[in-house]
């Protein structure tokens, strides 16, 4: 039996404009990758005059602990230029990130229902002050995470630390964005909720399994794989899940008023 939520679903995409045809939508999804393209070398072009003060910045951590006689060293000729085009282009990739998800939501935005947009609208700024939150957090543990794996350092006592800069660059940013990208598992299970497929009530009867899952979530995400750095972000996001159920639980809770709302309505 149809829903009184599934029907005002239908009416809805009754009442959208009538669907491109395939051709239309090719030709618009090259525009918009077009412009995408653009922004990003834009903000490579921006980012590549600001890279050193961003060096410095990613930098910190290591030199907070790194021992006395430790040193930052290239082995080929090739590699400052490189890492500064590298480091460039992430960095002008985040500057750009908001013009760029602008084209995307441009793109999926007239196939979704009305109750669709309205939640990614509702949600897309809870995502992006979890994903920056993440970062700052991933930035945050970095001094202790270098701590742990410098302890190592004292068993080999002829051993000298030098770090090539690039591979640390690169360690540094992945880490953050790992941290980043697993505080989105609460605005996965919001939109869920939102579109039906996720209720509290299936949260709290499978929670055994979804820890087990960020379990192994924490081990893919982290570019180490070492246990400090899964405990470290595994343990924000089991956190994150049970704060997820309340917040799903509201979600929920509002969906089943409005659709008793509509079956009242219509009887």
């Amino acid at each position: 039996m149809t829903s009184p939520a599934d029907l005002e679903t239908a009416r809805e995409r009754t009442e959208d404009e009538p669907k491109a045809t395939f051709m239309e939508h090719l030709e618009e999804l090259r525009k918009r990758i077009f412009r995408a393209l653009v922004y990003i070398m834009l903000g490579w072009a921006v980012a590549f005059a600001i890279t050193p003060y961003v060096y410095d910045f990613l930098a910190a951590p290591l030199l907070r602990v790194k021992p006395v006689d430790a040193r930052f060293v290239f082995t080929h000729a090739t590699e400052p230029f490189f890492l500064k085009f590298k480091l460039a282009l992430v960095l002008g990739l985040i500057l750009v990130m908001p013009l760029v998800m602008r084209e995307v939501w441009g793109f999926i935005a007239p196939g979704l229902t009305r109750q669709e947009r309205r939640s990614v609208k509702l949600i897309a700024p809870f995502s992006i002050l979890l994903f920056f939150g993440g970062v700052a957090l991933g930035y945050y543990i970095l001094p202790a995470a270098f701590n742990f794996f410098l302890s190592y350092l004292d068993d080999y006592p002829d051993a000298q630390l030098l770090q090539n800069p690039a591979q640390y660059v690169m360690f540094v940013v992945k880490m953050m964005f790992a941290f980043g990208l697993g505080f989105q598992m609460p605005v996965v299970l919001m939109f869920l909720a939102h579109v039906g497929l996720a209720t509290p009530e299936a949260m709290w009867r499978y929670w055994r399994y979804a820890i087990l899952i960020i379990g192994l979530l924490a081990a893919l995400l982290t570019p180490s794989g070492d246990a400090f750095s899964m405990f470290a972000i595994g343990l924000p996001m089991v956190f994150l899940y049970f704060l997820s159920i309340f917040l799903v639980g509201r979600i929920v809770k509002k969906r089943r008023r409005q659709a008793l709302r509509v079956e009242t309505n219509q009887s």
